[in-house]
C-alpha cells in the first residue's frame, strides 16, 4: 500500500490528490523550477571558479617583471 502524497502549504498539510488538477500542475511546476534553479546555481558556482582562474591569469600576465624578480629573490634567500 502506497502512502498518499502530501504537500505543506502555509503550514497546513494537504493531500495532493485533494487539490484541483490545475493546482497539482502548479505544484509540479514549482518543483521543476526549484530543480532548475538548483542546477543553474551550480553552474553559476562553477563559472565563478573559472572566471576567478582567468582573472588570476590576467593579473599574473600583467604583473611587472620587477615584482616577479623580487619574488624569485625572496624564494632563493
Amino acid at each position: 500500500m502506497s502512502e498518499e502524497q502530501k504537500i505543506v502549504i502555509n503550514d497546513e498539510e494537504h493531500n495532493v490528490s485533494d487539490l484541483t488538477v490545475e493546482t497539482q500542475m502548479h505544484v509540479a511546476r514549482v518543483a521543476e523550477i526549484r530543480q532548475e534553479i538548483a542546477r543553474l546555481q551550480m553552474q553559476i558556482n562553477e563559472r565563478q571558479v573559472v572566471l576567478n582562474a582567468y582573472r588570476d591569469a590576467i593579473i599574473n600576465a600583467v604583473k611587472p617583471a620587477e615584482d616577479e624578480e623580487s619574488e624569485a629573490e625572496v624564494a632563493v634567500q
